[in-house]
């Protein structure tokens, strides 16, 4: 299966590789939550150790597609903090990254790209906040650099290891996944009598208050 993998990746365009991580990290900048960006950037390092792409240009190309999102987010930020009520602002951390701007300024989107939450308030605040767009976008450039360089050097490395390890112990970990299958199948049809059972019960409970 991972030979599979592997082979279908050296068929791929590297071109239209790094252009679905570029459009992906692009959203992923703009501050939407469950991109799944990993996928792309996982198959760009398993490219990179088959040679038909390099590292230097999934970090340049990942990075430009999530400073670019970076400053959609900065442009359409008023707007995109309205729709967020202003408790889930609150909870989210406002006030916390309102005390941080006036420490840091436009070093926060350096800072804020490392916390999840903070990070998407922070770039729908950024142009609120007063934050200059040459300032804003030369952070957000340094910042998506920085996470995109030790993402994507992370799934090369992670990569590389992963098929080192399948290709020596391969014939083990199919054993091992066909004897963990049986009891794995036994527990799920348990799981799903009970779970039946329990939406019975309630059913049954519900029709009888109904009467």
């Amino acid at each position: 299966m991972v030979n599979a993998v592997l082979h279908w990746l050296e068929t791929l365009d590297p071109f239209t590789v790094h252009l679905v991580n570029f459009l992906l990290l692009t959203l992923e900048g703009i501050g939407l939550p469950g991109v799944p960006y990993e996928a792309s950037m996982l198959a760009l390092g398993l490219m990179v150790k088959g040679q038909t792409t390099t590292l230097w240009e999934a970090v340049l190309f990942g990075t430009l597609g999530n400073t670019l999102g970076n400053l959609i987010g900065y442009y359409i930020g008023p707007r995109g903090l309205r729709l967020i009520p202003k408790k889930t602002q609150q909870r989210l951390g406002l006030i916390q990254i309102q005390n941080m701007l006036e420490k840091h300024g436009p070093w926060m989107a350096v800072i804020s790209r490392w916390f999840g939450p903070l990070r998407t308030l922070f770039i729908l605040y950024a142009r609120t906040a007063g934050l200059k767009p040459l300032p804003y976008l030369a952070c957000s450039f340094l910042g998506a650099l920085s996470w995109t360089a030790v993402w994507q050097i992370g799934m090369w490395l992670g990569g590389v290891a992963f098929i080192e390890v399948w290709h020596r112990y391969q014939s083990y970990g199919l054993i091992g996944l066909a004897v963990l299958s049986v009891p794995g199948y036994f527990i799920y049809r348990a799981v799903h009598s009970a779970r039946s059972e329990v939406a019975s019960a309630e059913k049954a409970k519900s029709l009888s208050e109904q009467e």
